[in-house]
């Protein structure tokens, strides 16, 4: 008996497989046709950026046009983005809030006010084509936040079809 187990042991790992390969070809360009613009001359199209700001216990710091904004550069088609906070290394005893909104003065696409700080799930938004919004943010700091404390977020933006 033991021996008959040993032999369909042996036999379930001879099992014949094929590999069957697929290509990818890929082209670099600068960047997507939805990235983040630079408001110093309205037209430096960048991937990533860095934004910096002091915040206070028990205040709410409020930017209506930060330093970069969400640009949709297709002079065609509107795009499909979504957002999330992918990461952040502080929680509700530092800040109990954090809201982020695109806009220009006819249109919100996208808004979404994070009170957990736990939620890194996508929200859609649709980008219109050709169009250049602000980026709008809200942190709220906690009254027992501690002074010297360095909250920090990391957002994402998706783009199909970049």
């Amino acid at each position: 008996m033991v021996l008959l187990s040993v032999l369909l042991i042996d036999t379930a790992y001879a099992v014949a497989y094929v590999v069957l390969p697929w290509y990818v070809n890929t082209t670099t360009v600068a960047n997507p046709q939805v990235c983040f613009v630079s408001w110093a001359d309205g037209t430096t199209k960048a991937n990533t950026f860095t934004y910096s700001v002091n915040i206070f216990p028990n205040i709410k710091t409020v930017d209506e046009n930060a330093t970069y904004g969400v640009w949709n550069w297709n002079a065609t088609a509107n795009k499909n983005c979504y957002m999330r906070l992918a990461s952040t290394n502080t929680n509700n005893t530092d800040i109990t809030s954090l809201n982020v909104t695109l806009w220009i003065a006819a249109s919100t696409p996208f808004t979404k006010l994070w009170t957990g700080l736990t939620d890194a799930a996508w929200y859609p938004f649709t980008s219109a084509q050709n169009t250049k919004y602000a980026i709008w943010i809200e942190i709220q700091c906690a009254s027992g936040a501690g002074v010297g404390h360095t909250p920090q977020f990391s957002l994402e933006m998706k783009v199909e079809e970049p």
